[in-house]
Parts: C-alpha cells; structure tokens; sequence
C-alpha cells in the first residue's frame, strides 16, 4: 500500500447544541481536542477527550457532545470501549465511576467508586468477551453483566486471592491472559471458577517488566510493557515458540483493527501487517506532525486518531478530515472568567498555593455564544512566557484586553494578537520583578481598568505592589511598604463607588489605595462575630456593597468610604467586615459559617453566586438572607463541588462556572437591566411550541420592572416583577392554569409607571 498522502484540508464542525440552552439547564464548555481515547462503532466513532466523550456519525456527519448532563454520569475519561455484539458503550472514568450506553440511554454502576477497597481503584482497560465487561482495575478483575447492567463477580488475583492491580485482559480460543502486578497469568478458557486466584497460572518470563497492554492478533498475543520509563516500552509477540521482541521505543498506544496493529509512536502512526511487519507510517500533516494518543485501523483500511491538540482525525487515502466540538482548548482549566461585553473570557493559568508558576500555555479564551476561540500567538511575543491569570477591557478602547501574565508581566491584546509585553524594560520602573540570588519573576497577579481608562496592575511580591497604567500611556507605580513590605497578592477590583483599588492575596488582610498618596490594611475579623483565617474573594455588587468570600463563609463591607478615616497612611482601617446572621429555626447562624467560599459573582438582579471549595454552588438573595439555589454534583450536572471561578453573561443570564472539572453554563433567570429598557423587547422561547411546558423569558426590561401579560382581548392572565431586566413567565394564569393557544401581549413599567414596553408571545397548543 502506498503511503497516504494528507491534504491541507479541515472540516470545521460546530456541535453540541446552540449558543443558548433553556432557563435552568446546563451546557458544557470543554476542551475537546485532546484525544485520549477511540472507539469505533460501526456507523459512528467515539472519542474520549480531555473534556468528555463526543460522537460522529460518519452517515449523517453530525457531532454529539456527551457529557455529564448530557449523556453521562461523570467526567474525566479513564477508559473505553465499545462492544458492536452488545451494542454497548462503556465509559470508565478517574474517579472509578462506569457508565454502559446501549441504545441510547445510560447506565451508572457506581460500586467500584462507592465501595471502600482500599488503594488503587483504577479502571485500566475494559474488554468485552461473551455478554460481559470486564474491568482491568487496580485490585483486579471485576465483570459486568451487560443485559443486567449490574456487577457479577470479583475476581482478586494476588497471591492467595488477596488484591493485585490488573492493566489488562486478553480472551485467547483456549486461554485469558491478565496483566498483573505480580506478572502474566494464564487461565484455561475452559476453567469454570475464574474467580480462584490459585487456578490462574503465573508465566515469570517477563517479571522484570510491568505489562500494560494485552492485544489478541491473529491467533497470537501481543504484549507492551516497561522496565522503568512507562512511556519506554518494549513489544513482545507471544506464540508456540515463547516471547519475542517485536518493537521498541515511546509508544503511547497499541491497537488492533483492520488486520492490522497501529502503533502511535511520539509524532508518528506506523501500522504493522499480519507478520508484524511495517506496513506504513504517517509523520505530518498539514498542521504539524501527528502528535497522536491513540489509533486504530478501521475495517475499511482507513484510520482514526486521537490527536494530541487536533481532535479526533479521519486519514483516508483521500486527505483528511478533524472533528471536534467547539470548547475552549484550555486543558479545562478555568482559572478565572471575565465578563465583557456580553461575552465572557476564561483565563486558563494559575498558580500554586504557594505563589509558583504552573506553567500553563499563555492564552485567553473568549466566547461567542458557543463557539470560543483564542488568542494568534503566531508572532511570538509571548514565547517563554505562561499562565494567564486575569484580563480586563479598556472602557476607553474596548479593542484592547490587557492580560495578566504571572511571572511575565501583562500584555496589551488587540484582534487576538499581542501588541506589547509590558514588563521592566519598558514601564519607567512601574513593574519590578521580585528577585533571590538568581531567581527573578514578574508576578503580575491581576488587572482592572478604571472609567478613566486607567489600567491598575497589581505586582505581587513587590514593594511597589499597585502600579497604573495611565490612559495618556505613562506609567507609574506607589510604594505599599507602609501596608506590608512584600505582600503576595493576586485579586484586585475597582471601587466603582468611590474610585479606590481593594486587593488581597495569600495574607488574611484586605488592602485599599486610593491611587494617589492614601492607603490602609482591612482587618477582616474587624466588627466580625466569627473569625476567619483567610480572605479568598472579593466583589462588588450594584448597591455599591463590597463582599468577602473567607475560609468560614461570607462577609460584607458597609461603610468601605471610611477606609481613610484612620489617615491613609497605612494603618488598620476602622471599616467593618460584617458577618450576616441568618436564623435556622429557632437557631441563629452566620451566612455559609461552614463553608470555604472560592468565588462570588453578582447577577443581574443583584443576587449572589458563590463557590465553594468542596460545597458546590450557591445562589443568595441580594441581601444574603435567602438561600435560593444549591447545586452539588448530586443533585445536578455539575462536574465537581469545588467551585474555582464564576463568571455572567448579564445579557443572557449565563452562569459560567469553573470547576476543577472543567467549565460549564447554568441558563440563570436573571439578566441585567439598563437604564431603558431595549428598543424591542423579545420573548424567549417565542414562538412557543406543543409540548414545552417550561419558563418563557422576556428580556430587554428595566431593572425590576413590574410586568403584566394579557390576553388578546386586554385580560390580565398574569403579573411579576422583573429579575434584573428579564421577567420569567411559566405559560399559566395567576391561578396556575396553562393558557390556551393564542397571541399574548406583555407590558411592563418601573415603579413610576414610566418604561413602558411591549412584546408578543405566540402560544401553540
């Protein structure tokens, strides 16, 4: 066969569901192009990427997204496989969950992540042989009665029937061989109690390696394992003979389909013949080299690859085609979400607890209802640096985001391009690294811009830990030495209230400066009831009220226009951090006192979004009082509790939420409102369909408008009050009865009576 020659052509494909989903459901925003895993299925190709597993159709040609909410239990893909003589689709994941699909619907067996072994829980590999599943996992084997979606048996194949790991299972015509910890073992096919450790036969030929990969080839079994380095690995085919050494070198993985073994190899795909001899190889294509996870051979000769940062790839001998859904390629790190503009932008850096790099890629994502994209560093402006920790958008020009770049200082962004790195060599002395022996980095740990168009820079482990920007290009920076020597900090906002820059970091004291020559310290146990140990959020709402997400709950400033009355000069300032008592029964209680608050945003209706570390999500009232929302992974599609950062899109009421898990949208009933409300107010779903029985949104209102829906012929059927400027409708009367079909009429005013707006709703029964 001649080698395939690759085209320079991608097939863009755009999937998973529209820009908006209903109010109250979810969507996921993953990074799907890192492919991990293939599976094929007749018809249609599974990947398991970094951010979940998605499908294609290659009759229809269509993606699906599946995803925890849409499809699965879980994320973070361990393993898979698919069984055409079951139908079945088994999805392994990190946390040692399982998920079967056959026909369409999903079965969760989730014994192995509940139960109490001890040690390693790992899903390995999954095979499929006669109606079961069986499962290579880190105590042993364990087998899943497919037609019963239930767990059968447990076989532990350590000495003495004690827990060993098994990396993988093969079914031979007269043998299964594992792959264990304690070397290759060997059963009868005919063997009718599997389960007894002491019938399996232990081959010690190889026990100097760690088998990884068992693969059946005609009529022979084939063999990967390492001695040392796991990605080092050595090939053996196994027959009559014994062992022999077939290949050697990096190999990511080792697959049989098509009549032929694919091996995907660092920047290469060789595939092998029935005589295990090289049949052909593919390095590049027109995008680079082919940095691939895994392959397979499909029967029609054509191959199928997980690509390293291309998604899943179709090589033909006619080209080739790349399929992923749209995500934002951030290896689902989320580390902090800005919103602007009605898009929002997801800042995938960080740092570690103790204020080091994590050296993630330098980008910034920003959406466009569903799609993403990030930024061209094709001018190498940002070659050695990495972690992208905050943006902000010039009011004054908003073509220009100023990112934050811990370790490298920020740079200016125009047209997804880099314009200027900001740093010591150009900012009159404003940004100086922090230096040790030979050790210097820049940790410029977030931006914010002011109405003036003022950019404000904080630069952690600096004497001069507030810098600016001025909107005339100068720079200048303020000595914070009379609040702290060197303090490490990382979150800043602007006081839109009363123009001050409030930031904190790792210390538990919250500093202002007010830009010019006055500057205090925040105790924020100052007025407090219940102590707390650490700061780790802060927000501003639209009543001006600043909010303190603490290691024990929340906090809220009053009076932050007194942070002065000390004298500015670097003291404890007399404001108050107050705690907010809620009553529980007949018990009073501080606001979230028991939980470790990660991340607050303000919706438009002024209510608060909170994550937590290990809690989930939670929607407050404005004033804090009411608990109105508390998602968790078991009660909702959220891929983790641990909340990292929040973001809104406040024109759509989106809740973007980063997780350690990956970032996902929550459709919120609330959106913010203008001043006026917006020259046509719409409707959403509009028209409504047979069937839908949901909330209809109606947005473009003023803030808290009061809303009447009538009849065609002038009857109130229905009255609310506005969420920030979108009123939620459930298509019933007052007295809950669903409306018939027609054209109803939605007017709605302040409290004045002034704003008047008016939109059509077509019901369809």
């Amino acid at each position: 066969m001649k080698k395939i020659l690759l085209t320079a052509m991608l097939l863009a494909v755009a999937a998973g569901g529209s820009a908006q989903v209903a109010i109250g459901q979810w969507r996921d925003c993953l990074d799907y192009a890192t492919v991990y895993h293939v599976a094929l299925a007749g018809d249609r190709v599974y990947a398991g990427a970094r951010g979940g597993v998605f499908c294609y159709d290659t009759v229809d040609q269509m993606l699906t997204r599946m995803s925890k909410g849409a499809g699965l239990s879980d994320v973070g893909v361990a393993a898979m496989a698919y069984s055409g003589a079951d139908g079945c689709l088994a999805v392994a994941y990190t946390n040692s969950n399982i998920d079967l699909v056959v026909d369409g619907r999903t079965y969760n067996l989730s014994d192995i992540k509940r139960s109490e072994i001890p040690g390693d829980k790992s899903i390995y590999h999954i095979r499929f042989h006669a109606g079961n599943a069986y499962l290579a996992t880190g105590f042993g084997v364990v087998v899943v009665d497919i037609g019963r979606r239930e767990i059968k048996e447990t076989w532990y194949l350590g000495t003495g029937g004690t827990y060993a790991p098994v990396y993988d299972l093969a079914f031979l015509a007269d043998s299964l061989y594992a792959a264990t910890g304690e070397g290759l073992k060997r059963l009868s096919a005919s063997e009718r109690f599997p389960s007894v450790s002491d019938r399996w036969e232990t081959d010690r030929r190889l026990d100097s390696v760690t088998l990884t990969t068992l693969e059946p080839f005609a009529g022979r079994l084939l063999l990967s394992g390492y001695a040392d380095d796991p990605r080092l690995l050595t090939l053996y085919e196994l027959d009559a003979a014994g062992f022999r050494v077939w290949n050697r070198g990096e190999i990511n993985s080792m697959r049989v389909g098509g009549g032929k073994v694919t091996l995907t190899r660092d920047h290469c795909i060789v595939q092998y013949n029935e005589c295990l001899e090289r049949y052909d190889s593919l390095c590049t294509y027109a995008w680079g080299t082919l940095s691939a996870f895994d392959a397979v051979t499909d029967e029609d000769g054509t191959l199928w690859v997980g690509h390293e940062w291309d998604g899943l790839m179709h090589i033909n001998p006619g080209g080739y085609e790349v399929y992923r859904p749209s995500g934002p390629f951030s290896h689902d790190n989320a580390y902090r979400l800005v919103p602007f503009n009605y898009r929002m932008m997801l800042c995938p850096g960080g740092h570690t607890s103790t204020y080091a790099n994590t050296y993630l890629e330098p980008n910034l994502f920003t959406s466009q209802g569903s799609q993403w994209e990030g930024l061209d560093l094709s001018n190498g402006m940002l070659d050695g640096c990495a972690d992208v920790v905050d943006a902000a958008v010039n009011p004054r020009d908003t073509t220009e985001v100023v990112i934050a770049l811990w370790g490298s200082g920020v740079a200016s962004v125009r047209n997804r391009q880099v314009e200027r790195l900001y740093d010591e060599t150009n900012t009159s002395g404003a940004l100086v690294p922090y230096s040790s022996g030979t050790y210097s980095t820049l940790n410029t740990g977030a931006v914010a811009f002011d109405r003036q168009g003022d950019l404000w820079v904080l630069n952690s482990q600096s004497s001069h830990a507030l810098a600016v920007r001025r909107a005339d290009g100068s720079w200048a920076s303020f000595s914070t030495e009379a609040m702290v020597s060197v303090p490490e900090v990382d979150k800043l906002i602007w006081d839109s209230i009363t123009d001050y820059k409030w930031f904190l970091g790792r210390s538990n004291i919250i500093y202002v400066h007010d830009g010019k020559n006055r500057m205090a310290r925040v105790n924020p146990n100052n007025g407090s009831k219940l102590n707390t140990d650490a700061v780790t959020a802060l927000v501003q709402d639209h009543s001006g009220v600043l909010w303190l997400g603490t290691n024990k709950g929340l906090k809220v400033i009053y009076d932050g226009s007194k942070a002065f009355a000390g004298g500015g000069n670097g003291e404890i300032s007399p404001v108050n951090c107050n705690n907010i008592t809620i009553t529980n029964g007949d018990f009073y209680e501080y606001l979230m006192a028991y939980e470790s608050i990660t991340a607050i945003a303000v919706d438009g209706a002024n209510r608060k979004w909170v994550g937590t570390a290990s809690g989930g999500l939670y929607l407050l009232s404005a004033n804090g009082m009411d608990q109105l929302e508390h998602f968790t992974t078991s009660n909702s599609p959220l891929f983790s509790d641990r909340i990292v950062a929040l973001g809104i899109n406040e024109r759509t009421g989106e809740v973007f939420v980063g997780t350690d898990r990956g970032l996902q949208v929550y459709r919120s009933t609330a959106t913010y409102a203008v001043a006026n409300p917006l020259s046509e107010v719409y409707a959403f779903p509009n028209p409504v369909r047979p069937g839908y029985d949901g909330p209809i949104a109606v947005k473009g209102l003023s803030r808290n408008a009061l809303v009447h829906i009538t009849d065609a012929a002038g009857h109130t059927v229905y009255a609310t009050t506005a969420h920030g400027g979108q009123a939620i409708w459930n298509g019933r009367t007052q007295s809950g009865e669903q409306v018939a079909s027609g054209v109803y009429y939605v007017f709605a005013s302040d409290d004045k009576g002034d704003n008047r707006s008016v939109a059509k709703i077509l019901i369809i029964r």
